[in-house]
């Protein structure tokens, strides 16, 4: 099985911190493949231990502000 990424290593990204958006460094990438073939994606950011999933990231502030 080949898991793809939306993000890598180095890219930036955007999310919510308490209720502000906040522009992030992507410092590591967590591939998790179950059994039945589901591969879940999240990322660290900011060399934290948090994994935040890909559907909570965003490439650019506008697609953040889009969602809300």
């Amino acid at each position: 099985m080949k898991a793809t990424t939306k993000y890598d290593i180095g890219d930036l990204v955007w999310s919510l911190r308490d209720n502000h958006a906040v522009r992030l460094d992507v410092t590591r990438v967590i591939v998790s493949i179950e059994g039945d073939g589901l591969c879940e994606v999240s990322y660290s950011l900011n060399y934290g231990d948090e994994e935040i999933p890909e559907s909570k990231l965003f490439k650019t502030r506008e697609e953040l502000l889009n969602t809300l």
